[in-house]
């Protein structure tokens, strides 16, 4: 973060940026990587009605 250490209470030591996407993208603490092969898996925001992509130039919420 601008040259220095990421501090714990911006995601030390590690996080996630997903340029171009809306901030429910962007991941500060990771706890734990899930993968999965299923094209309708949905996560935390996205059961929400969130878009599943989160593009910055898409809709925020899906219809």
């Amino acid at each position: 973060m601008n040259g220095i250490t990421i501090p714990p209470e911006r995601g030390f030591p590690f996080h996630l940026v997903a340029e171009d996407k809306w901030g429910y993208k962007w991941i500060k603490w990771i706890t734990k990587i899930e993968l999965t092969n299923d094209p309708n898996f949905r996560g935390y925001w996205e059961s929400r009605g969130y878009n599943q992509d989160g593009s910055r130039t898409g809709p925020k919420v899906e219809p």
